[in-house]
């Protein structure tokens, strides 16, 4: 790859988004993009334009700001990553059953699809795609409760919180006819924001319309 260009992942790097971020960036037009086959990059000048208007907009709000933010759903949607410090993001794949074991374990909060869809929002579940915030306690343990992989692809997708912070953010969650939680919409929004498919984007903007 030419130096003056750089992959999704090491731009997602730079910029503090996730590499879906960066894709999704690059599709809207919003980022150049050169593609390499099945990969693409952006060019290194265009990541360092970027971090400028980033910088410009302030810097990443810690945990309890971002979850205070969250709590009062005020949330602003073309600046997802001053939010990332919301949870530390790690991806695994998992078999299906695995992946549904996991979300009705102690210590999981759904957000992503299938919580929009319990805040009412149109959307459909595909394969094993899970997003979820956990405890720390979970995530260490996740290994003895289901057979994970630690994947940068993979479709499920953890954001594990801080001891500190866990009892304020399952506070905040509601509870599903299944008996399971679900995270607020301002977060779900935020989330849905990191996908590459255009209608979790517009359902982000509605979740987060309906509750502002």
């Amino acid at each position: 790859m030419p130096s003056d260009l750089v992959s999704l992942a090491d731009a997602s790097q730079l910029l503090g988004v996730s590499a879906e971020r960066v894709r999704q960036l690059v599709v809207a037009g919003d980022l150049p993009g050169v593609r390499f086959g099945n990969a693409w990059a952006v060019p290194r000048d265009a990541v360092a334009a970027r971090q400028q208007v980033s910088n410009r907009r302030g810097r990443p709000l810690g945990e309890k700001r971002a979850w205070d933010a969250l709590a009062a759903s005020e949330v602003d949607l073309s600046n997802v990553s001053r939010y990332r410090n919301r949870g530390e993001v790690h991806r695994y794949s998992m078999s299906a059953a695995g992946a549904a074991h996991l979300v009705s374990e102690a210590g999981a909060i759904q957000s992503g699809v299938a919580a929009a869809v319990f805040h009412g929002e149109l959307l459909r579940v595909e394969g094993t795609q899970i997003d979820l915030y956990v405890s720390r306690q979970l995530h260490e343990a996740l290994g003895s409760i289901v057979p994970a992989v630690a994947d940068p692809l993979g479709s499920v997708v953890l954001r594990v919180i801080s001891d500190g912070r866990w009892s304020e953010v399952n506070e905040l969650s509601a509870i599903s006819d299944d008996g399971s939680l679900v995270a607020p919409p301002a977060a779900v929004a935020l989330d849905l924001m990191d996908s590459g498919d255009p209608r979790h984007w517009i359902a982000a903007e509605s979740l987060a319309r309906a509750h502002d």
